[in-house]
């Protein structure tokens, strides 16, 4: 289970990096949509910078996905030991009452 969810926090965190590159490249995108002398950039190279974007999000929807499986493994994994605790709660419960019972 810690493994889970370490793997989930790296995971996370590599989202959120790549996310911030995104973020980052967009906005080079758009500064770089005129140049200083206010002449537009070329279509083809704006193009790239699109496509680039568009590759990153693809990559990091994957990661997304990814997260959210290990959320998922993590949540059924917790869910499976609390059922255990309470089973053996409830059988410590049981000997707890029959020995007091007993005596």
């Amino acid at each position: 289970m810690e493994k889970t969810a370490d793997q989930l926090e790296v995971t996370v965190q590599k989202a959120d990096t790549k996310l911030d590159l995104i973020a980052w490249k967009l906005e080079k995108c758009e500064k770089e949509l005129f140049h200083l002398d206010g002449t537009e950039v070329s279509v083809i190279s704006l193009l790239r910078g699109v496509n680039q974007v568009k590759e990153e999000y693809e990559n990091l929807r994957r990661e997304i996905s990814e997260v959210q499986q290990l959320q998922k493994q993590l949540s059924d994994s917790l869910r499976l030991q609390l059922r255990q605790v309470q089973g053996r709660f409830g059988s410590l419960r049981e000997r707890i009452i029959k020995s007091q019972q007993n005596n």
